[in-house]
């Protein structure tokens, strides 16, 4: 049978998990697919176990990096090897329903979507009972609108392993690679361009929430790369102009937010701080008249002291600081 959907699995150091991942696919009820088995030069195992799939499952084929280039080039290296209309990803760490695909693809046929988004369930713990993902909209099609809403609230709709995509809208997009939340700088744009994004509410992807993994880190890197991107998207969804500004701006206010608290979480012990980003998002808040809403109280304590008395946040106790920092995974 000829392979209408291409699943892509970047690995990378994820031996411990892979099985489970892979298993998960190769037992799906839609069996015209083919897995891009993406090996980012792992250090471990999992090039090996990759050659093994790919040797008794035709579906299955590997490729290996000869140097580890991250998790964009990764996915990258999948889109440009798929040879279906259709495309997914799937972290090698996650596992997936039996239903993935079927679900998603019956959703393209019987509504000529060219995004599908559907739900998800996040694991903290094996032993335990998986999350739901609540999503703040309906089963049913999405406007452009509903489609930013689920970017910004609450970065549902900014992953990129819960949604299935026409492969024609990455023609001229690309994972930024070089950045870690890559999702951030990519999944909007196509969005925009898909014509009919419809939303599944049904688990259909298992996300093992592991420390170690790249939503877990906690660095300056990561805070530049994820605010250098999110900065990009607000400027093109501004561009754009299909998305009221009065809600752009709230979004924007609790980026910059989010910035100033985690950078000075850095720089505790430092007498000063000088960097682009921070200024930037300083002054930003200093022009904001009001107070975005949507944030908590704690948040908005935060907010004032940070357009009045910026440096008498060195002073609020950093457990204080350091809660707001965890209350968003995917800000």
């Amino acid at each position: 049978m000829k392979p209408l959907v291409s699943v892509i699995v970047p690995i990378y150091k994820t031996e411990d998990y892979l099985y489970r991942c892979l298993n998960s696919l190769r037992t799906q009820s839609f069996s015209a697919i083919e897995v891009l088995l993406v090996d980012d030069a792992s250090p471990d195992r999992c090039g090996e176990i990759c050659d093994e799939y790919a040797a008794k499952d035709s579906r299955f084929r590997a490729v290996h990096h000869s140097e580890n280039k991250g998790l964009s080039a990764a996915r990258n290296t999948g889109i440009c090897m798929a040879i279906c209309e259709w495309l997914m990803f799937v972290d090698s760490d996650d596992w997936v329903h039996v239903d993935f695909v079927k679900d998603s693809y019956k959703c393209v046929e019987k509504y000529n979507a060219d995004i599908v988004v559907f739900n998800y369930s996040k694991i903290k713990n094996e032993d335990k009972a998986p999350r739901h993902k609540d999503s703040s909209i309906s089963e049913g099609y999405i406007t452009k609108e509903q489609a930013i809403d689920l970017l910004l609230e609450t970065g549902f709709g900014t992953i990129a392993w819960n949604k299935l995509y026409r492969k024609n809208l990455f023609n001229d997009v690309r994972f930024p690679e070089g950045y870690l939340f890559e999702d951030v700088g990519t999944t909007y744009k196509l969005l925009y361009k898909a014509d009919i994004v419809y939303y599944h509410n049904k688990v259909l992807y298992y996300q093992f929430d592991r420390q170690g993994s790249i939503t877990k880190l906690k660095t300056e890197k990561a805070l530049k790369d994820w605010f250098k991107l999110s900065m990009q998207r607000y400027g093109d969804i501004l561009s754009w102009g299909i998305y009221p500004q009065d809600k752009l701006n709230v979004f924007l206010g609790i980026a910059v937010l989010k910035y100033c608290i985690k950078y000075n979480l850095y720089h505790l012990r430092k007498q000063t701080v000088q960097d682009p980003n921070y200024e930037f998002s300083l002054q930003t808040i200093r022009n904001m008249k009001d107070i975005p809403c949507k944030l908590t109280w704690r948040r908005k304590v935060l907010f004032l002291i940070l357009k009045y008395e910026p440096d008498l946040l060195r002073l609020v106790q950093i457990p204080f600081l350091l809660k707001f920092g965890h209350n968003r995974k995917n800000a």
